[in-house]
């Protein structure tokens, strides 16, 4: 996520419009390359990464495809959790509509690009592992998790510290809760993790290191909001796939996730 101040979730800023002027689209015909091309090594293409994509890069380079009504402006879509005022609710901050669509809007192409290389290889990673029933799932519950969370702990900060206002868009928490997951059942089944072409031990968490790496490489980042995305995967993770016992099996995966889903909100078995 990129956080636009006085404006960003993880952003640089596109001033409250849909998508920036001047863009060279190459960003967009090398992303397009390589999804066709990754695709086509998949003999079971992954239904839910394509259609996650595709919106987003709908969302930035032809929102007219989406209907400008369907699709909010960044200003209007964006986690602004500290505008609250006298007399409303504390439930007016969690819009649902910035809830929803902040994750597809994005700041520029390079944000947008590497969101999407990231979603391409962890999507298809968690999805084909998976079923598409699962990580659609997954994806709606890391979601509106990192989103609650971040509004909630940015509006404490607002209230309580004066925090400058920021205005948040992005599908990097989505993201990292992806990396936390992927990294969790690696961990399982016994294989080292690889950070930056080098193999970690199990035990030193990937997704840690990465968000301490962004920040000094993009200070402009929303490190809260990768924060939560990270919470959020091991909120998932903790409920919904941890093998009974702490051991590493995985047999019967989709059934003990809509099990556990049951049980979490109906309190059944």
């Amino acid at each position: 996520r990129h956080v636009m101040n006085r404006g960003g979730f993880g952003g640089y800023g596109r001033r409250g419009t849909r998508r920036s002027g001047g863009q060279s689209y190459y960003m967009m015909i090398t992303l397009l390359v390589q999804v066709v091309r990754r695709l086509n090594q998949l003999p079971h293409k992954p239904p839910v990464t394509v259609f996650l994509l595709a919106l987003n890069c709908c969302a930035y380079y032809a929102p007219e495809l989406l209907g400008f009504f369907f699709l909010p402006r960044v200003s209007d879509a964006c986690l602004r959790p500290e505008q609250i005022y006298r007399g409303q609710s504390v439930l007016a901050i969690f819009n649902p509509t910035r809830l929803l669509f902040h994750s597809v809007l994005h700041a520029h192409e390079y944000h947008l690009y590497h969101n999407m290389l990231s979603l391409l290889g962890k999507g298809i990673q968690l999805e084909l592992k998976n079923s598409s029933g699962t990580f659609a799932f997954m994806t709606a519950f890391l979601l509106f998790g990192s989103s609650t969370l971040y509004v909630s702990l940015s509006h404490l900060a607002s209230v309580s510290f004066g925090s400058p206002p920021s205005c948040a868009i992005g599908f990097s928490a989505v993201l990292f809760g992806y990396k936390v997951i992927a990294m969790m059942e690696s961990s399982d089944s016994g294989r080292e993790n690889v950070f930056f072409g080098f193999h970690v031990p199990r035990g030193v968490y990937v997704s840690w290191m990465e968000l301490i790496t962004i920040q000094f490489v993009h200070p402009e980042a929303s490190f809260l909001g990768h924060l939560c995305g990270i919470v959020s995967g091991y909120a998932y993770y903790g409920l919904f796939l941890r093998p009974p016992g702490g051991g590493g099996r995985q047999n019967q995966r989709d059934r003990n996730v809509w099990s556990r889903f049951k049980s979490f909100l109906f309190g059944g078995g």
